[in-house]
């Protein structure tokens, strides 16, 4: 027969410190960083005339999803670039970061914007961007940029990253 005291005393707090540490963002990743209009330049500057890839993502594109995972291992191989991710759509911050972690992208550097990533916050970035996701950014020491649209072939990053 299910004992209550038993319960409440002995497995509601392990429940309630399994999921505090699968829920809670401070126990696997670090906070999400926010993404407001005018962080592009200082975002450039960051780079520390080093290769630097930012990788824009959205919760809703699927094929952005299917790809985390490989970010994941070309993060775990490559752990010395700096590679930031921003992810346009307004989600909570609790669903992107399990999102991240289950691509292995929790110890990432990652943004996620302030509000609707419009127009105005696209044309910052790039004049030409007209909001299409996935879109990868190189951005060479000298902050000449590559666009890569769509997936990414993980075979050109690594061949444009051997030029540094």
């Amino acid at each position: 027969m299910f004992n209550q005291r038993f319960f409440k005393t002995f497995f509601l707090p392990i429940i309630l410190i399994v999921c505090g540490s699968v829920f809670n963002p401070d126990a696997h990743a670090q906070e999400m960083k926010v993404y407001r209009p005018g962080d592009w330049k200082p975002l450039l500057e960051s780079r520390a005339n080093k290769p630097m890839i930012v990788h824009f993502w959205g919760f809703t594109c699927s094929p952005c999803l299917d790809e985390l995972p490989h970010w994941g291992d070309f993060i775990a191989q490559f752990p010395e670039v700096k590679t930031v991710f921003i992810e346009v759509d307004q989600i909570p911050a609790e669903l992107s970061i399990q999102t991240l972690r289950d691509a292995r992208l929790d110890r990432a550097d990652h943004r996620t914007s302030s509000a609707s990533f419009d127009e105005y916050m696209r044309y910052e970035i790039d004049p030409r961007w007209m909001g299409e996701l996935p879109l990868t950014m190189l951005i060479s020491p000298k902050g000449e940029i590559r666009r890569l649209r769509g997936t990414v072939d993980f075979k050109i990053i690594r061949q444009w990253l051997a030029q540094f």
